[in-house]
């Protein structure tokens, strides 16, 4: 069992002191964990923070440190561990690193039924993009428990530790290429998938290997190993499971795919790093850093970088594990569904910016028919999605390490988890704009955990409900804001909101901040009393001159069965 030691911050002190206003304590912030049978997709740190809650801002603040390791090896290997399964990483050389990931990822299929393989697109809840119309989307969703009972009966077939080993062992050999490639005889010539001179040329069991030239090459084919040694190169091809090392040295370059291509690890391991330049990266569905069966990593070291994805892209997972991770440069991110630290079932998908002034966008494409005809699902930015009864969700996350950020979504977005999920975003620094509907910004929806942490920055919130550290129905949605002047903007169900027996906090720590609410009756600190229990709802702000609709600076407030305001300075 994974144990996450709660941290003593001072606003946990403070918030020790409110809930005694209301009778409470912090024993009382809890769920059961006997809902359903223990499943084996349900991640360990998931029953516990069941049972604590609270513990679940240290845990995204371990995941962000994860994220930012000095190695990528290690953070591989951190991330790994909440797997809770036995990996290997031997030390071998580059090629025998590549022979052995290979022969791993067939062993961790051995045992998988054939239609293992078109799963992903008969559930198009995962895969729109691959619908031919709306009449068989619909209906895909009265096959949906057909579906999802087959996937939870033979997804356990896949040999996971041995697929997550061939991860650490491709990894390892994307990182440490450059001595092998010191001692290879370089020769120019020309080969077929290549538009351009290529100075090394082999083919192997486990697939070919290629060494570009430092000049402007096009590629066509899919690789097993690729090396370009510089130039603005332009990259036209898919992913067909197996392994891939794709390293592009220096360049301004383009990459462009369709679905289950650029870094997506479809069972198999798929890893690009590209260590210069300003690159476009633009694929369909399952791309970009993506793991479904697999492991998808993509690492861009320099540059301002442009990535246009459709659904299950940019730092996505299920069944596997999904990162993709920029170190440098104003960044824009534009996709539909299910990306931008996107964790489904048995997924990590994983986001990391660390320099810049960066744009996420998920554009308005699938109408939310449930609810809205005017609104669409986003399910991304930080976003844990599981599938009822039996297919728990997984761990999402954005984590961003400086720079002026917006993020933009509309429904299920920006920190936010559904059925046994955990979402979150880590913004260390900067002035951040969130604008998104419902379902968001720190929002815990049906037995989730929906976290943001901003450190720093006078950041602006921007929602309709069920949003800015709402809990709906035995979930938590917590927004903890650490510093800055900040603004919170919504119109119900918000800012410190507990309903249908869910925890919502939303604790500012310092900072002159304003909190502007349509309907107070059920804001700004609010609990309801539903199922023969109360929800809980705490607005917690410590230090500040600060304007409220619901309460004053210095005032205490309650609302609801369970629901305390509360300005400490």
């Amino acid at each position: 069992m994974l144990i996450f030691f709660l941290v003593v911050q001072s606003w946990q002190t403070y918030l020790d002191s409110s809930l005694s206003y209301i009778g409470l304590t912090r024993n009382d912030i809890a769920f059961r964990d006997d809902y359903l049978p223990r499943s084996a997709y349900r991640f360990a740190i998931t029953d516990e923070l069941l049972n604590n809650p609270l513990h679940a801002v240290d845990f995204v603040l371990s995941v962000d440190e994860m994220v930012w390791e000095p190695s990528e090896q290690e953070m591989y290997s951190r991330l790994i561990r909440l797997y809770n399964l036995k990996t290997e990483n031997r030390k071998l050389d580059f090629k025998q690193k590549l022979r052995h990931s290979d022969q791993l990822v067939t062993e961790a299929f051995s045992r998988t039924p054939a239609e293992l393989g078109q799963v992903f697109e008969d559930l198009t809840l995962f895969s729109p993009e691959l619908t031919a119309s709306i009449d068989e989307y619909r209906q895909s969703l009265n096959e949906y428990d057909s579906l999802t009972v087959w996937l939870e009966a033979n997804a356990t077939d896949v040999e996971y530790a041995k697929l997550f080993s061939a991860g650490a062992h491709l990894l390892s050999a994307s990182l440490d290429y450059a001595e092998w490639l010191a001692h290879i005889d370089r020769e120019a010539c020309t080969i077929d998938g290549v538009v351009g001179n290529v100075v090394y040329y082999e083919k192997c069991d486990f697939g070919e290997i290629v060494v570009g030239d430092t000049g402007a090459n096009i590629y066509t084919k899919d690789f097993a190993v690729l090396i370009d040694l510089g130039g603005d190169d332009e990259y036209r091809c898919d992913n067909e499971g197996g392994i891939h090392v794709w390293v592009d040295k220096a360049g301004n370059d383009m990459y462009k795919g369709g679905n289950y291509s650029i870094a997506c690890g479809r069972f198999g391991v798929s890893i690009l790093i590209d260590e210069a330049g300003d690159d476009t990266y633009s694929a369909d569905a399952f791309s970009l850093g993506c793991g479904v069966f697999g492991v998808g990593v993509l690492i861009d070291r320099h540059g301002d970088d442009e990535y246009r994805g459709k659904t299950f892209t940019q730092g996505a997972a299920g069944f596997g594990i999904g990162i993709l991770k920029d170190e440098e440069g104003n960044d824009l991110y534009g996709a539909a569904l299910y990306a931008q630290g996107f964790g489904s079932t048995y997924g990590i998908g994983m986001l990391g910016d660390k320099q810049g002034n960066d744009m996420y966008f998920i554009l308005s494409k699938y109408i939310d028919e449930g609810r809205y005809l005017d609104h669409h699902l986003s399910m991304s930015q930080g976003f844990s999605n599981g599938f009822r009864p039996n297919l728990p969700g997984g761990i999402g996350m954005i984590s961003e390490r400086a720079g002026n950020d917006y993020y933009t979504a509309d429904i299920y977005a920006q920190g936010a988890a559904y059925w046994y999920g955990i979402g979150a975003i880590v913004e260390a620094g900067g002035n951040d704009n969130y604008l998104a509907y419902q379902y968001a910004q720190a929002s815990g929806v049906h037995i989730a955990f929906g976290l943001i942490v901003d450190k720093q920055g006078s950041d602006n919130y921007v929602a309709k409900g069920v949003s800015q550290g709402c809990g709906h129905d035995l979930a938590l949605g917590l927004l903890y804001d650490i510093a800055g002047d900040d603004s919170y903007v919504a119109y119900d169900l918000s800012q410190g909101a507990g309903n249908a027996n869910g925890i919502g906090i939303l604790v500012d720590e310092s900072g002159d901040d304003t909190y502007s609410v349509k309907k107070p009756h059920n804001t700004q600190g609010y609990g309801n009393f539903r199922k023969e229990f109360g929800s809980i709802g705490v607005l917690l702000d410590i230090k500040g001159e600060d304007v409220y609709r619901t309460g004053a600076d210095g005032t205490l407030w309650t609302s609801g069965e369970h629901g305390i305001g509360i300005d400490w300075e």
